[in-house]
């Protein structure tokens, strides 16, 4: 009898058999208007949430899409037919990679065709041809490869083809049954066909490409599984080969022989197609977690290194807001994520890109809503993440509307946003290690509820902090939305705000002797997005351009170290610019308004462009203030703010500190943000 089962069967199983609690007093905010039945469409949705604000120019890599287009267009809804889905998928991935950093994906290299003509050029290719400066990102998956394709007989893979494989079956006992899997001696020969179905597959889609494949990743859900590495030493000829390899340990062995599987298999067409030279490779769930998992120093060989750099891909699945925090089963929480992390980061590998889901039940309340869920993102980032792998599930039917979690191709935008805010930090930095020394993945509290991340750049005093304070379920009466916390980073005691949607922080220590204190992602909301306000809210040193250290002071009403009452401003003096970008969603025939937090003496000059050559430019003396005071700029009518717009500001004459900016359509009163 064979053990392994493919995880999608696995996933069917436990979600028909949860019963998830329903919460006495959900919030309404964090779900879409109308849910759970009439709802916007997902690409509707998209359109209006207000769009991440990522610093231009950045170099993280684009989001990679595990949410098949084809489920986000309306496969398996009603009266929704092949064609229809397809076209409106192709329109909803134009939307993700245009305004949400994302790459272009093929969800099944081995269905795009699927029965048409090699003639024909499927949408999404042409969508790919269109946007050649878009990562073209590709999902392989083994366990679908069908060698009758390439003209052998099975239907299924070799590796899990019965006529096949029964002569390599690997026998052991398990809880007291005799039991049989595929082993780690599967032939070469036949690993090497289930790879040129693959090629085969890639090789039809490159011939419609003018431009390359980015990015191709493995489901790898293939046997043998990790546990098997057990049973391996009851094996005499196991023994053997083991000692003949001179491997000391048992899961080493193990995971040396599992690498050799799918290096024979990927190196078919990574290795034989010409066009794939370039291209990263990655498998799922290669990682440094707890149980379960092949030996990371060894296995991540079997992936793409960048800049030395393996990134793990492990499985950040907590699925309820109950399971945040640890792990049940499959569902993987922050302490799988914390142990795993440690593995890696302490095998030099800084950086990771997880698979992250926020929960897949038919009922989108029994998953973590989207608040809590863009605070856990973000703690990801801080402890290495650069992208995510974004997926849903959708498991029988009937299948989960989009429109009740498209969301869920948001947050991950929204907290990669606030990630390339930091990517000096990130790239050219790491997490803090304690004295014995391994990496410092959590900062513990006296509150569960609380969540901390740290990380420092090399060779200076500069740090990201990352503060969530997440609940155990969906009621909104459960614990407040957001607390202050003490917590002691590297030796500098600090206080400060964390919020439900996360807070993140950069604690440095300047050239000139000065402390600054100041937050990324103030205006992010603890709300499904469609509630997140539409004003432009910006703090002042969080700019695109222009805002330098230098630039940046912190005052607070505390002891040093207290950030629970402070403010952080620029100084704009002679000379410079400060330069913000943003993107209007919905065009409002309104009025709009700058209302402008300052002190000094001067005044600013205030230039606004966007990407229909619409223009801004007008003077504006502020009246002399020692103290903070709100100022509003009439905006005039004939500027379209539709589309990406960039708003800079100069010093007229005098010198001005600027605290905060509103772009409104409330002119009556201050803003209260």
């Amino acid at each position: 009898m064979k053990f392994y089962q493919s995880f999608l069967l696995f996933l069917l199983i436990a979600s028909t058999s949860s019963c998830q609690d329903k919460a006495s007093h959900p919030s309404v905010l964090q779900y879409p208007t109308g849910y759970p039945s009439n709802e916007e469409t997902p690409l509707n949705q998209l359109k209006g949430y207000p769009l991440p604000r990522y610093l231009p120019g950045n170099h993280l890599m684009r989001l990679f899409n595990w949410m098949n287009p084809e489920y986000l267009g309306g496969r398996g809804q009603n009266s929704i037919a092949k064609k229809e889905y397809n076209h409106t998928g192709c329109i909803i991935q134009q939307e993700l990679i245009t305004n949400w950093n994302y790459g272009i994906v093929i969800p099944n290299a081995g269905s795009l065709f699927n029965g048409a003509a090699d003639t024909v050029c499927p949408a999404i290719l042409k969508l790919a041809n269109a946007y050649p400066n878009v990562p073209l990102d590709v999902i392989l998956l083994w366990t679908q490869g069908r060698p009758r394709d390439i003209g052998y007989k099975p239907m299924k893979p070799m590796i899990m083809a019965p006529s096949v494989d029964s002569a390599y079956l690997f026998k052991y006992t398990r809880g007291g049954n005799n039991a049989s899997e595929i082993g780690f001696t599967f032939p070469d020969s036949l690993i090497h066909i289930d790879g040129e179905v693959q090629k085969f597959y890639l090789s039809k889609i490159v011939k419609c490409l003018h431009r390359p494949i980015d990015r191709i990743n493995e489901n790898g859900e293939e046997p043998p599984g990790f546990y098997l590495a057990e049973y391996l030493k009851n094996d005499p000829y196991m023994v053997k080969m083991k000692d003949s390899m001179k491997i000391n340990s048992w899961d080493d062995f193990a995971s040396t022989l599992k690498l050799h599987m799918r290096n024979v298999y990927s190196a078919a067409f990574m290795k034989e197609l010409p066009e794939l030279k370039n291209t990263f490779f990655s498998f799922y769930t290669v990682e440094g977690g707890p149980v379960d998992r092949f030996s990371w120093p060894i296995m991540k060989k079997c992936m793409t290194p960048v800049d030395n750099n393996y990134y793990s891909t492990p499985d950040f699945y907590p699925r309820w807001p109950r399971n945040w925090k640890d792990w049940t089963g499959a569902w993987h929480g922050w302490s799988w994520i914390d142990h795993g992390r440690t593995t890696e980061i302490d095998d030099s590998d800084k950086l990771f890109s997880p698979f992250v889901a926020a929960g897949w039940s038919k009922k989108d309340d029994e998953n973590i809503t989207p608040g809590q869920w863009l605070g856990l993102l973000k703690c990801l980032s801080v402890a290495g993440a650069e992208f995510y792998y974004v997926g849903y599930f959708n498991l029988s039917p009937p299948f989960n509307n989009p429109s009740d979690y498209i969301w869920q191709a948001a947050m991950p935008a929204y907290a990669q946003a606030i990630t390339s805010r930091f990517e000096d930090v990130l790239k050219d930095g790491n997490v803090l290690f304690d004295k014995t020394p391994l990496p410092i993945i959590t900062y513990t509290t006296d509150d569960k509820h609380v969540l901390i991340t740290a990380r420092k750049k090399n060779n200076t005093e500069k740090y990201v902090i990352c503060g969530t304070y997440q609940p155990f379920s969906n009621d909104s009466d459960e614990i407040a939305e957001k607390k202050d916390v003490s917590v002691t980073i590297n030796g500098h005691a600090l206080t400060f705000k964390i919020r439900r949607q996360g807070s993140v922080y950069i604690y440095e220590k300047t050239a000139d002797n000065r402390t600054i204190f100041y937050q990324l992602d103030k205006w992010h909301e603890n709300a499904h997005p469609e509630h997140w306000s539409k004003d432009f809210n910006f703090e002042a040193e969080v700019a695109d351009s222009g805002v330098a250290s230098a630039d940046i002071y912190t005052t607070a009403t505390a002891n040093e170290g207290d950030y629970t009452n402070y403010i952080s401003y620029v100084h704009l003096g002679k000379g410079k610019q400060f330069i913000y970008h943003f993107g209007e969603r919905d065009s409002v025939n309104k009025s709009h308004y700058l209302w402008v937090c300052y002190k000094g003496n001067g005044g600013i000059i205030i230039a606004m462009n966007n990407e229909k050559g619409n223009k801004i430019s007008q003077r504006t003396g502020l009246p002399k203030t020692d103290k903070w005071n709100w100022v509003k700029v009439v905006l005039p009518d004939t500027y379209n703010f539709y589309g990406n717009n960039a708003l800079k500001i100069s010093p007229l004459q005098g010198e001005i500190d600027l605290d905060k900016f509103v772009i409104t359509t409330n002119g009556d009163t201050p803003p209260t943000y």
